[in-house]
């Protein structure tokens, strides 16, 4: 439930608000995503999966995640997962329903939804999706797997990477609030609320920065009006990683704000780490 959060949120937060995919994108030779559960009981996902035109015995997986969605049933997981597999060769793009989330057709993933105050970013959550990564890895005999995060899912992958060494070889950040303590205490100043001062039982991604292996590339990308996922928390993630001696890449969106999943620069991005 968030009917506790201070009203001037709906209007604040708008995550998940993410414009719905070009109609000008080019046609995919697969136009109907294939639906399907991934794994069983608290760790059952929901997913979509697009495919390139063209696939080699061991293509690449990317996997794409949703940010907090306070007030929205998230989608547009599986429009950017859609415009890669269109835009890209041998790729297999899969959009996942984080846990707890239900998404406009009324699949509904299981595990803790959370007030979508940074407090299910758990290891119950990343070790869910980790054991979803593993299953689509071997279903499709990936030669390499990429995930691609928003918001709250940017931050959820930066702590898979650590959490879950080696199982990711690239990974995209786009508007993400690494520093879970300080974004908390931000949206408080920004909102207010006690809600924000709750305890939690996430992890936050500089606690296991250390864990990344050095080969991992990572690409940060924030815009620099972001006023919820402020950029200066993607620049302390990138100095976090530089320190570590992984070969991470931070792009800055002038005048952009916290919305930029859909945009072309992060297709743009995403490509190059599929190569």
């Amino acid at each position: 439930m968030l009917s506790h959060l201070p009203a001037v949120l709906a209007a604040f937060f708008l995550i998940s608000s993410c414009q719905p995919a070009s109609e000008t994108d080019k046609p995919a030779a697969q136009t109907t995503p294939a639906g399907e559960w991934i794994g069983t009981g608290e760790q059952r996902l929901w997913t979509q999966t697009y495919r390139s035109a063209q696939l080699t015995d061991h293509p690449t997986l990317l996997l794409v995640l949703h940010g907090d969605a306070p007030f929205n049933r998230p989608a547009y997981q599986y429009a950017l997962a859609r415009q890669v597999a269109q835009a890209n060769t041998n790729v297999v793009a899969v959009g996942l329903l984080r846990p707890g989330y239900t998404d406009p057709a009324g699949h509904k993933s299981a595990g803790e939804r959370g007030e979508a105050t940074g407090d299910n970013y758990t290891p119950a959550v990343i070790d869910a999706l980790a054991a979803a990564l593993t299953t689509l890895k071997a279903r499709y005999q990936a030669g390499r797997v990429v995930v691609a995060g928003h918001s709250g899912g940017a931050a959820i992958t930066a702590n898979l990477l650590g959490r879950h060494p080696g199982l990711a070889d690239a990974a995209l950040l786009a508007s993400c609030p690494c520093n879970v303590a300080v974004w908390r205490a931000h949206m408080k100043r920004q909102v207010g609320g006690p809600v924000w001062d709750l305890p939690t039982q996430s992890v936050s991604p500089e606690q296991v920065v250390a864990r990344i292996p050095a080969a991992t590339r990572i690409t940060l990308l924030t815009g620099t009006v972001d006023s919820i996922a402020p950029p200066a928390l993607t620049q302390e993630y990138y100095g976090r990683l530089q320190r570590q001696g992984i070969p991470a890449k931070l792009r800055e969106l002038p005048a952009q704000g916290h919305e930029i999943f859909l945009t072309k620069d992060v297709q743009q991005e995403i490509g190059r780490l599929l190569e």
